[in-house]
């Protein structure tokens, strides 16, 4: 795989609401400590709005815990068809 491929994730926006409360801190704090708004932490926690690789580390990071428990692979792309 690629390093590309292994990138290639999306906000798991249900895991990140759960292990945020399972952590015990508030959408505030988690904004603090990723250094976005709390507004943002909404929108991913309600699949509006897409994470940058560098938020998705943050938050993670934030959390204490790998990144693959708050995000899901991306379907690779279909090769083109000739």
């Amino acid at each position: 795989m690629s390093s590309l491929a292994r990138m290639a994730r999306a906000i798991n926006a249900a895991a990140l609401r759960e292990i945020r409360d399972l952590v015990g801190i508030s959408q505030r704090e988690l904004a603090r400590r990723c250094g976005v708004t709390q507004p943002a932490i909404v929108c991913l926690e309600r699949s509006k709005n897409g994470a940058s690789p560098e938020l998705m580390r943050k938050l993670a990071s934030a959390l204490g815990v790998p990144l693959d428990a708050i995000t899901v692979p991306l379907p690779e792309p279909e090769p083109a068809s000739a």
